[in-house]
């Protein structure tokens, strides 16, 4: 079975059509859940606690979608940190929520490959991919009344929110720890606003969006140069070797 197929095979559906609810107040939201009479609750990526009320709504439970192996990268910045932390491949869990976050029996895991040429509609795709492979193996469980395996709590590291100070670029990093850098501050969430990561380059503030690695020699030159313009792309050069910045904005754009 594949994607509406598990659906109209557990549920009745008939026609793959979306409706979308609006809530402007989450105190709302196990009423209008409930006049729904769900069968199933499947979350991605929503930034409510849900609470008891709204998780016993449906009778088959309620699932959440999380960014990463659990009990790996808890929390609400889990595709920051592990970018952050150069992961070479990221993690999907399908799991039963509970009264805490990300802390619900597993149903289901996969991963997918990272690249460092892969931006964010990349990643997404993969992780869409990932989704639809992963939902069937998760739907059969549920079918089953399979409460899933428990979270090792001891094994658990946190996915805290991005501290505004990380976005800031020092040129002396190595080019490998400012290409993270960039990359994890596209993926992040923020204790406070949010934003690129940003440096300042011939003495303006720019943020920059995406990087690429210097193939060549290296030129030797302090850290901060600006070595060459390649059409919109500036080389700049880090602590070890330059580096490609591949998109990039004024700080005041």
């Amino acid at each position: 079975m594949e994607g509406w197929a598990e659906l109209e095979a557990l549920f009745g559906a008939t026609t793959p059509s979306l409706n979308v609810l609006r809530v402007g107040e989450r105190a709302r939201l196990p009423l209008q859940l409930a006049a729904l009479k769900p069968d199933l609750l499947l979350a991605f990526f929503f930034p409510w606690k849900l609470t008891p009320e709204v998780l016993a709504v449906a009778p088959r439970g309620a699932i959440n979608v999380h960014p990463s192996l659990l009990p790996r990268y808890r929390g609400p910045c889990p595709l920051g940190w592990a970018l952050r932390d150069d992961a070479r491949e990221l993690g999907l869990t399908f799991h039963r929520m509970d009264a805490s976050f990300d802390t619900g029996p597993v149903l289901v895991q996969g991963t997918f490959p990272v690249i460092d040429e892969d931006t964010e509609e990349t990643l997404f795709e993969k992780m869409m991919l990932a989704s639809r492979r992963l939902l069937p193996w998760m739907l059969e469980r549920v079918a089953r009344g399979d409460v899933g395996e428990p979270q090792s709590d001891a094994e658990a590291t946190p996915a805290p929110f991005f501290d505004s100070a990380y976005r800031d670029i020092d040129w002396s990093d190595t080019a490998r720890a400012v290409h993270l850098k960039v990359r994890a501050c596209r993926f992040a969430a923020w204790r406070e606003g949010n934003g690129d990561a940003r440096a300042v380059l011939e003495g303006r503030w720019v943020r920059v969006q995406r990087t690429r690695a210097w193939r060549g020699e290296d030129p030797r030159a302090a850290p901060g140069t600006l070595l060459a313009r390649q059409g919109d792309e500036l080389l700049v050069q880090c602590g070890d070797a330059p580096l490609w910045l591949v998109a990039h904005t004024p700080e005041d754009a």
